[in-house]
């Protein structure tokens, strides 16, 4: 008599979808270039490019606390398609980007700055220009204390006599340090990178001004020289971000084509 087979039960809060298949970028290119290799042993080159993609996030992981046998049965679910209908790292980052936007309004919105256009001193509470008032268009779920708390701690601004808040600086909001928090970041950072590579790559070769843009400035520094020129940078940087802010819509106004949009950078060092 045959026996029944037992049907493993789904871990909670794990749905089955249907595997996606996204199909390969049909490359339009003049034939080989000099920067490329032959066409002869290119797809075992992929695939050892691919395994080193791999090794990077297997390490990277390693670091947040994941092991490799919790990664192993992460990679397993995503490749049957087992997984959360919306995406979690979108979920955990969506405070954090509704409290930048508080931020970036308290700056650029005439009611919040003073005739020399600086972020007003603002009272906690009240009605009219207050952060609560800001705090119930950006984020209705927060009481206005823990609003209080997460911009002294993780942005730049600071309680005033105790009743009042002040923005000292601009609209930067720190992440708190904790491996859930950092590998959402790391989520969101590698899939729009990696949206925009794909775009880049699949036009055809040629079309100069049509993609997005994307560049890496690279060279090579002390340890000295690096540390003074990430100081320098910084600063030069920030200013570049604030201007490219001025040009975006906050993410509190609704439209059935409006997506998130802008720009992303970082210093690096090949350590």
């Amino acid at each position: 008599m045959a026996k029944a087979k037992r049907r493993l039960k789904r871990p909670e809060g794990l749905t089955p979808n249907r595997a996606r298949t996204k199909k390969p970028i049909r490359f339009r290119n003049r034939g080989d270039s000099p920067l490329t290799p032959l066409s002869q042993g290119k797809r075992e080159l992929l695939l050892k490019l691919a395994q080193e993609l791999q090794q990077m996030m297997i390490e990277s992981m390693e670091g947040l606390g994941l092991s490799r046998k919790e990664q192993m049965l992460t990679y397993r679910r995503a490749s049957r398609g087992v997984g959360p209908k919306e995406r979690p790292s979108a979920r955990l980052m969506e405070r954090t980007f509704a409290i930048a936007d508080l931020l970036s309004s308290w700056r650029r919105d005439k009611r919040y700055v003073d005739p020399n256009g600086s972020p007003r001193v603002l009272p906690i509470k009240g009605k009219g220009a207050s952060l609560e008032t800001l705090a119930k268009r950006f984020v209705p779920t927060m009481s206005v204390n823990e609003v209080v708390t997460v911009i002294t701690r993780h942005g730049e601004a600071t309680t005033y006599r105790g009743d009042k808040v002040a923005l000292v600086g601009g609209s930067v909001l720190l992440a708190p340090k904790t491996a859930e928090m950092t590998l959402a970041s790391l989520v969101t950072r590698i899939r729009r990178v990696s949206h925009t590579l794909l775009l880049n790559a699949s036009l055809p070769e040629g079309s100069k001004g049509h993609g997005r843009f994307e560049r890496q400035v690279h060279g090579v520094l002390s340890d000295r020289e690096f540390n003074e020129y990430a100081r320098l940078m910084r600063t030069q940087l920030q200013d570049l971000c604030d201007h490219a802010e001025s040009g975006l819509e906050l993410a509190d106004k609704k439209g059935r084509k409006r997506k998130a949009c802008g720009i992303s950078i970082f210093v690096f060092r090949d350590d």
